[in-house]
């Protein structure tokens, strides 16, 4: 058996053995010209680049030391925390090889955030090498147990696993069983998937946080450039990927505070006169995120608004949020808020041949079931019934069309047949 053991472990080789910490590279100036110096421990060595912001620091609108005051409200991102407190937030992105979560994806940039006190911290680990990834794994294992919240964009489905990936294949057990993860990906998507041209962070950033990039060096050129660097070994070429990345982790700051003012109920002023849509997701955000009263505020206004034609918007986007607000407002039962709007669509609509009937089918249900007023009832429905008529020149083989009509032809007989009944009820 021991002769085995022995076969076996030649047959694994060196990789099974525990990480020998590499020599210590020659010190020199060619990282200090990007603000970055060499990181040595027993374990090994790798570059880090520091940057820190002070209390007066502003980021786009934001000045980042205002997250002291609405970081609490954070802690509605998950049902079983407390109170998130500054310190124990730590911002976190990388900048990878590729674009899968696979093993041979590495992450050859870890930059991280952090506050201390009056300030707010930019950590950037780079590995000039794979041989280097295990000294940067260990230093970022230790700096993880201070903090509960890890805070990303999109790095709940990308950047995390990515790295834990990292941490088993070095044989290394990465002690993030107690942090909670605050993915912003998630809420941007929920307020601005519709108002914006993308979610991506770049774009946020520069539309809701004021800040705007000269001269970006786009993420997606970042592989490209780290391995023209490994070619070349000039750390230069990686100047704007390592300022790109700390751009990355500042606005994620910002837009903590952002998120955090809307949860507090505190709105800056360029975020005021917002539009409907945007307006209406964060109504349904606000109440998602359990803060009801803040929810209803925002959706009660855009009601007002819309009701009295104060919303200076194209005729499409008023249309569609009126029907918006109509479905909300039926899915919360408050019927007479969704009949005043569904009555206001039908109003402003041009008289036009576009297949809509949604607003008039909905108030025939209504008038049917809850007010039980037929009458009103089988106006809607034959409302419905002459706009689709005049479709039918234009679609006399649409199958779809022909089924719709018999929907409705059978809602009026039935109708009819059911006022008829009550009718003689009355006489009996």
């Amino acid at each position: 058996m021991s002769g085995l053991r022995e076969r076996l472990g030649r047959l694994r080789g060196p990789a099974a053995a525990q990480p020998i910490a590499q020599p210590t590279p020659r010190a020199s100036d060619e990282w200090a010209q990007l603000g970055a110096h060499v990181e040595t421990s027993p374990a090994g060595s790798f570059v880090m680049r520091r940057r820190v912001y002070g209390a007066d620091s502003v980021h786009g609108y934001y000045r980042l030391q205002d997250l002291a005051d609405f970081a609490e409200n954070l802690s509605c991102f998950h049902d079983r925390a407390g109170a998130v407190q500054l310190e124990e937030l730590l911002f976190f992105d990388t900048e990878t090889t590729g674009l899968g979560v696979g093993t041979g994806n590495v992450p050859f940039m870890v930059g991280i955030g952090f506050y201390t006190e009056e300030s707010f911290t930019v950590e950037q680990l780079f590995i000039r090498n794979p041989a280097e990834e295990h000294a940067m794994l260990i230093y970022l294992q230790e700096l993880i147990m201070r903090f509960t919240h890890i805070v990303s964009y999109n790095g709940r489905t990308f950047d995390w696993p990515i790295l834990k990936n990292r941490y088993v294949l070095n044989r290394l057990k990465m002690a993030d069983s107690r942090l909670l993860h605050l993915d912003l990906l998630y809420p941007s998507r929920s307020l601005w998937r519709n108002s914006l041209p993308s979610c991506r962070l770049s774009k946020v950033e520069e539309s809701r946080l004021g800040f705007e990039r000269v001269d970006d060096v786009p993420g997606s050129m970042a592989p490209v450039l780290y391995f023209q660097y490994l070619a070349e070994k000039n750390p230069a070429i990686l100047e704007g990927v390592f300022v790109h990345n700390e751009h990355d982790i500042v606005t994620l700051a910002a837009l903590a505070i952002h998120f955090g003012k809307l949860l507090h109920g505190e709105a800056a002023a360029h975020t005021l006169e917002i539009e409907p849509e945007e307006k209406f997701r964060t109504g349904l955000w606000l109440e998602k995120m359990g803060r009801t009263s803040l929810a209803e505020a925002y959706l009660d206004g855009l009601f007002e608004q819309l009701t009295n034609g104060e919303i200076n918007v194209s005729q499409a986007e008023f249309e569609s949020i009126l029907l918006l607000m109509a479905a909300f407002y039926k899915k919360k039962c408050r019927y007479l808020r969704a009949v005043e709007l569904w009555k206001r669509w039908i109003a402003v609509k041009p008289a036009t041949i576009a297949l809509q009937l949604d607003p008039y089918l909905e108030l025939a249900m209504y008038y049917e079931h809850k007010e039980k007023n037929l009458h009103q009832a089988i106006f809607y429905a034959e409302e419905a019934w002459a706009k689709l008529w005049r479709r039918r020149a234009l679609h006399r083989n649409d199958r779809k069309q022909t089924e719709i009509e018999e929907a409705l032809e059978k809602r009026i007989r039935r109708l009819k047949q059911k006022m008829q009944r009550v009718r003689q009820l009355t006489v009996n």
